[in-house]
């Protein structure tokens, strides 16, 4: 029994001494000793072709291994290469970021830079310098100041074009459809022809694509007219028009060397395809119709089914699908543009139009197949719906967060106004009827309801209630405190007023420092307190041996950080990261308290 007892007593000992001597270790490991340090970006190269040769072209991948619980803005991307013997390097093609008031990405993130390489077959060393900037997440959200991180990439450069290379260290190796495809392209392999066939098909399957199926799905079956054979053919012109685009390009690219993969992803040309398919939402809901004058179709065509009208709105297809046909066409029209190849450009770019149109193909001739009549309306009133959604989508990265709302709120508005959501209903109409017109009114007051949020979030937001939930007992004004913008002129002010310091680091990269500003400094509670402060803000957005003298001086890891001090310069008191009124307003007040 007293054996039981002292094992009892020893184990209860244990257990409270563990941990506090878990505690002891915490400040005394190296771990607490880089607390307080920002976490870093570690990048590597990677070659993303199969095989090399010199004084070709290649795609070089440079990798940022983003740290679990940051994500990395897109504010600071530049990119310093060297290279020996000497390459010439193209802008870098980033995917596309988290949609946020400051995009970012999360784990890692791989950006493609095309290379030129030298003419002397050996050993070529790249380096790259690569700048990033990190934001913690979490409840505490923190910004850190940018940084660079550098990496090096040693590859074997094979003779003449077409050659293998002896082996290059650090290429992908992963097999994807654009490495096989390169790699085919340089080896002069007639298998690339099907492999571009089979990314014309999986290009087939992009969001850019959508809004041309219910578009070929009406316009083929309601000029069909239930005939499968008619349908198939206006579907050969339809894919045909496709293949015009995608050919034309290949011999622009191969004639001057069109960059057109990275010009199909400026905001210009991503608005012109988000116009279009915004007008041809308003023709699939009535407002007007896109077709060709009867007389030009008649002579060129024979009527309604003549090849023109098809053939057009194959080559508006082209256009509007091609910020989505992705890696396929950028190897494509890289290799073109480098070879100077007519022949080969015009019939890759029309073999990978065919293969994109094959699902248009099936689609025409069983669209032929059905019946004109009343539900085509149906499905084209749909389809408007979901065109207007997308044309928004596709400016998602440009537009603000309030514009898609006002914009699909508007075309939804006028849309089911020319549904007839206002006329009377007449009196044999029976309930299918009267639930149609339910569901235009419903859809009418949600178009009303979308306006009105999208314009108060863009014109009037402090008309709304405070973070998008009921009414808020402290109003929301565009009022800050009265920041003082140098700190020597802030400890000078505070000296002569005897008032505390509240000293703000921000940046304008930081996204929880704009979040303070929003919804914390502008409220009545903060403006109160802030009156018995002098209130300076550090403006930490362009970097600068200054700046980083000013962070080691007080100890600054990110933003934002607010330190407090008093009249006299000393720190009482800091915080980094958001917070929210409530929070800061009892922070302020202990400071003050601890000043007097």
């Amino acid at each position: 029994m007293t054996r039981f007892r002292q094992t009892t007593l020893l184990a209860l000992a244990l257990m409270m001494i563990t941990p506090l001597l878990a505690t002891a270790s915490l400040f005394d490991s190296p771990l607490n000793e880089s607390a307080h340090e920002s976490p870093v970006v570690t990048v590597s190269l990677r070659l993303l072709d199969d095989a090399v040769v010199a004084g070709g072209t290649a795609q070089l991948g440079v990798v940022y291994h983003v740290p679990e619980g940051t994500h990395m803005t897109t504010t600071f991307q530049a990119m310093v290469f060297e290279s020996e013997p000497q390459s010439v390097f193209g802008q870098a093609i980033f995917p596309r970021p988290v949609k946020a008031e400051i995009p970012y990405y999360h784990g890692d993130v791989m950006a493609v830079i095309p290379v030129t390489l030298p003419d002397d077959a050996g050993e070529m060393t790249i380096r790259v310098e690569a700048e990033y900037q990190l934001c913690k997440e979490g409840d505490a959200a923190l910004c850190y100041p940018p940084a660079e991180a550098t990496s090096s990439l040693v590859v074997t450069l094979a003779e003449g074009l077409g050659g293998e290379s002896d082996g290059a260290v650090g290429s992908a190796g992963s097999g994807s459809l654009q490495e096989r495809l390169q790699s085919a392209l340089e080896g002069g392999s007639w298998l690339a022809f099907l492999m571009v066939f089979l990314g014309g098909v999986l290009a087939s399957l992009t969001p850019c694509v959508f809004p041309m199926i219910p578009i070929t799905i009406s316009f083929i079956g309601m000029n069909a007219k239930g005939n499968p054979v008619k349908g198939f053919i206006m579907s050969l012109w339809y894919v045909l028009g496709i293949a015009l685009v995608y050919s034309t390009l290949g011999l622009v690219a191969a004639a001057g060397g069109a960059a057109f993969g990275q010009a199909t992803q400026t905001p210009v040309f991503m608005g012109a395809v988000a116009a279009v398919i915004f007008a041809m939402g308003l023709s699939m809901a009535g407002l007007f119709d896109i077709q060709l004058p009867s007389s030009l179709t008649t002579k060129v065509g024979g009527g309604r089914t003549g090849f023109l009208g098809p053939l057009l709105m194959g080559m508006a297809m082209g256009l509007i699908a091609a910020p989505c046909v992705g890696p396929v066409i950028v190897v494509l029209l890289t290799w073109v543009a480098t070879t100077g190849d007519l022949f080969l450009g015009f019939w890759l770019l029309f073999t990978f139009a065919m293969g994109m149109g094959l699902l248009f193909i099936v689609l025409g001739t069983f669209g032929g197949m059905l019946p004109p009549g009343g539900w085509m309306e149906t499905v084209k009133h749909v389809f408007a719906i979901v065109l207007f959604a997308l044309a928004p989508w596709f400016l998602r990265t440009w537009l603000p967060d309030w514009a898609p709302l006002l914009f699909f709120g508007l075309a939804l508005m006028l849309s089911v106004s020319a549904w007839g959501v206002f006329k009377p209903q007449a009196p044999d109409s029976g309930a299918r009827d009267g639930l149609n017109k339910g569901i235009m009114r419903f859809l009418w007051i949600l178009g009303v309801a979308l306006t009105l949020l999208g314009g108060l979030r863009g014109f009037a937001p402090d008309l709304l209630p405070a973070d998008g939930t009921g009414s808020s007992t402290t109003a929301i004004t565009h009022d800050e405190p009265d920041w003082i913008g140098d700190e020597a002129a802030g400890f000078v002010a505070a000296t002569e007023s005897g008032k505390p310091v509240m000293m703000d680091f921000w940046a304008e990269w930081c996204a929880a420092c704009i979040e303070l500003d929003h919804k914390t400094y502008n409220q009545d509670e903060i403006l109160q307190l802030a009156d018995r402060f002098v209130a300076v803000k550090m403006d930490m957005t362009r970097r600068s041996p200054e700046n980083d003298a000013i962070n080691r001086k007080y100890g600054v890891v990110g933003m934002p950080t607010v330190i407090f001090f008093d009249s006299q310069g000393n720190e009482l008191e800091r915080f980094s990261g958001f917070k929210n009124a409530a929070d800061l307003s009892e922070i302020m007040e202990r400071v003050l308290t601890a000043a007097q």
